[in-house]
């Protein structure tokens, strides 16, 4: 008798309409339920840096208000059959969300179609959006590791979309008018720029034709191109922020410019990061070494792989600590990233590290949300729809020297970012 392994799949139907829109279905009958995912690609990497968190507050507006249902209407129809449905605006898409029962997916499909097609952007939804807006903007400054990060975004993606937070600027929100919102909503939210995922218990012949009669009138917009986005080099120095804030704790970032997601470098990245800080058990060196044996945090890690996106992301070590800790904690991290470039990395860790990411990997496609994100993804990044298979195998093949190689390639230890807020005057000195 032979024993065989048997492969996970998930089976995918693509389909693209007249109007350019792509339908992504898989069906899934082991519970009544759907997960929706409406994709437009568009986000704050397409806006001005003068109108910053413009993307996101079309993304956080679309549902509340279209030509013919109010914003009350809508939340109310999703309330009478329990649905979860939101809108969002991201760095790289915006679109619509939602989780179901099976049996209200013509309605949930109706109200997205309307809302994607059809906002209307009230003026009192705006004006409350824009005050909540600026509230969140002044409570999020308050957090060190916050504006640690921005502070580190501002300086290694200088230049490019990244370096403004998604959420915008106090000054960009108050100058962001509803007329703004409106034109940038009828120049990306087109069918040829949307993509839908649906995941769940449904008939797929059936949902073919309710998607085609409810957005088969969404006119295609033949002129639409999107926006050119610049791409960034790695700095070639080191570079040192210290911000004062009254706190505690100093927040530590150091790093620089990473890679995005089609890198194919990317699963010896991946490995890599496992090694050197972002696993969550004791196979990562920075987690282990400053956190367990040196005691230096609660929290701390490196990674590189997981901002990679469309556009190259960041490769980040972080720690937050003690001020008395300040030297120890920042020479920990900067020797662990130049370790990782000169010396070969255990057979111990590597084989670790794969276990670890082909072990976890499953718990990824568990649920129709899961699986809806993943095929949104394998479209951005030309994952293929075999990626269940494809993926094991490729962490698999990754090498010892494959790690060294990548390594060498994209971390800079000589040419870092460090920023550090906390109790630090401006030359990062300890004011306690």
């Amino acid at each position: 008798m032979t024993n065989r392994t048997v492969e996970p799949q998930i089976e995918v139907e693509r389909v693209e309409l007249a109007n350019g829109l792509t339908l992504l279905l898989s069906e899934n009958h082991s519970t009544p339920s759907v997960a929706f995912y409406a994709v437009v690609l568009t986000g704050a990497r397409f806006e001005p840096d003068e109108q910053a968190g413009l993307a996101s507050l079309v993304g956080e507006l679309i549902d509340e208000g279209t030509t013919t249902r109010s914003s009350q209407q809508i939340a109310e129809a999703m309330e009478s059959v329990g649905a979860r449905f939101r809108s969002y605006g991201n760095y790289q898409t915006s679109g619509v969300q939602a989780a179901l029962l099976a049996k209200d997916l013509p309605l949930v499909l109706e109200i997205a179609a309307d809302v994607l097609m059809n906002a209307s952007f009230p003026e009192d939804q705006f004006q409350l959006h824009v005050s909540r807006r600026l509230a969140q903007i002044k409570s999020r400054l308050d957090v060190p590791r916050t504006q640690a990060s921005d502070v580190f975004n501002e300086i290694v993606f200088a230049g490019h979309p990244q370096h403004k937070p998604a959420i915008g600027y106090e000054a960009t929100i108050k100058n962001i008018k509803r007329e703004d919102l409106i034109a940038f909503y009828r120049r990306h939210f087109v069918p040829n720029n949307t993509t839908l995922a649906i995941v769940g218990d449904f008939d797929k012949a059936q949902v073919r034709e309710q998607i085609e009669r409810l957005f088969g009138k969404w006119e295609r917009d033949a002129n639409f191109a999107r926006p050119v986005v610049p791409t960034l080099t790695r700095q070639p120095e080191p570079k040192d922020k210290f911000v004062q804030a009254p706190k505690e704790q100093v927040n530590i970032f150091i790093g620089h410019l990473g890679v995005d997601r089609k890198n194919p470098d990317f699963y010896a990245l991946l490995v890599m990061d496992t090694i050197l800080g972002s696993s969550p058990g004791f196979t990562s060196r920075i987690p282990r070494i400053l956190r367990d044996e040196q005691g230096l945090a609660y929290t701390t890690f490196a990674n590189m792989t997981s901002s990679a996106g469309l556009d190259a992301g960041r490769f980040i070590a972080y720690i937050g600590t003690s001020p008395a800790n300040l030297k120890q904690a920042l020479q920990g991290l900067r020797t662990e990233v130049r370790r990782m470039t000169t010396e070969p990395v255990t057979e111990s860790e590597i084989e670790s590290a794969k276990a670890y990411l082909t072990g976890n990997f499953v718990f990824d496609f568990q649920t129709n949300a899961q699986v809806a994100e993943f095929l949104i993804e394998a479209g951005l990044y030309d994952l293929g729809f075999d990626y269940l298979k494809t993926y094991p195998e490729k962490i698999r093949a990754v090498t010892i020297d494959e790690v060294s190689r990548v390594a060498k390639k994209y971390l800079a230890p000589d040419a870092l970012t460090t920023v550090v807020v906390g109790p630090v005057d401006e030359l990062g000195n300890l004011l306690v």
